[in-house]
């Protein structure tokens, strides 16, 4: 018995033809089925099969070729149409994304905060205060400059540290700041603003709650094929529905992830009320690979 054209083709992204004459249509459901030959062809965009086009002729019928031309055409106009619709959803997502994470970076919120700071500073030490501002200035000129769709890991980190800088200054002893990444690392591709705005999250609705030490720990590690990044804080105040109306929230960064680089991809978050909040980032190693 031949096995399930739809099983067949989802194995080898082939076109499937049995003609009826040289080899038969078996019918997986029914002995009695009045079909004898059938064409699949996948339907594929990006390389992702997301369904078939699927003709059949009874058995006292030949399937002719010019059917299976027909077919094929369908199958290959439907594809192209698919693919052109998923890129147009994928630029509209992406500068929708872009907008919201710029926008992000440049809260009057954290501008109005790092100021402050920097002026109560710049009365008892005139060169820390200097060293902040420089930090504010890499700050916004790594924003104003980082407009491609990925950067390394290693960039990614030093705009997060120049942000982190600024807000150590702000909390003080209330914040402390944990990084345990491998060298090996540092060089492989991510979307663009993605560490930076998930950090400010777990600082913004998480540590500047606490009355005690807050703490930032940024780590990766190796998982099937993936690089697993974590941004965990000690806060545990993760709530969905507030994330959804802050205007950023991580919904937005883990669409732009899957954009870029698959639905197998992006983020996940898993929290414990007030003792934990860890959100992991998921990019493939292979295609991150620089």
């Amino acid at each position: 018995m031949v096995p399930p054209p739809c099983l067949i083709q989802s194995l080898t992204r082939q076109v499937i033809f049995i003609d009826g004459v040289g080899e038969h249509y078996e019918c997986p459901l029914t002995a009695g089925c009045p079909l004898g030959s059938v064409l699949v062809v996948p339907l594929q965009v990006d390389n992702d099969v997301i369904g078939t086009i699927k003709l059949y002729e009874p058995r006292n019928k030949s399937f002719l070729n010019i059917n299976k031309s027909l077919g094929e055409g369908i199958a290959c106009l439907l594809s192209n149409q698919l693919l052109s619709a998923r890129y147009q959803q994928q630029k509209t997502l992406l500068m929708k994304s872009e907008l919201k994470l710029v926008h992000a970076q440049i809260n009057p919120h954290f501008l109005f905060n790092a100021l402050n700071t920097i002026v109560a500073i710049l009365r008892r030490d005139s060169n820390r205060a200097r060293s902040l501002l420089m930090d504010l200035s890499d700050f916004f000129r790594k924003n104003l400059k980082r407009s491609g769709d990925f950067s390394t890991l290693e960039e990614e980190l030093d705009h997060a540290n120049s942000y982190l800088r600024i807000e150590k200054a702000r909390f003080g002893d209330r914040l402390a700041v944990e990084t345990d990444i491998d060298p090996a690392f540092f060089k492989m591709r991510i979307p663009t603003f993605t560490l930076q705005p998930l950090i400010e999250n777990a600082i913004k609705h998480g540590i500047s709650h606490m009355l005690c030490r807050g703490m930032v720990r940024i780590h990766a590690h190796r998982e099937d094929g993936h690089a697993i990044i974590d941004i965990e804080d000690n806060a545990g105040a993760f709530d969905e529905k507030k994330q959804a109306e802050s205007g950023l929230g991580i919904k937005i960064v883990d669409t732009r992830i899957k954009n870029l680089l698959g639905s197998d991809c992006g983020t996940t978050v898993f929290c414990e009320p007030d003792k934990m909040t860890r959100i992991s980032i998921r990019v493939p190693l292979e295609k991150c690979a620089r």
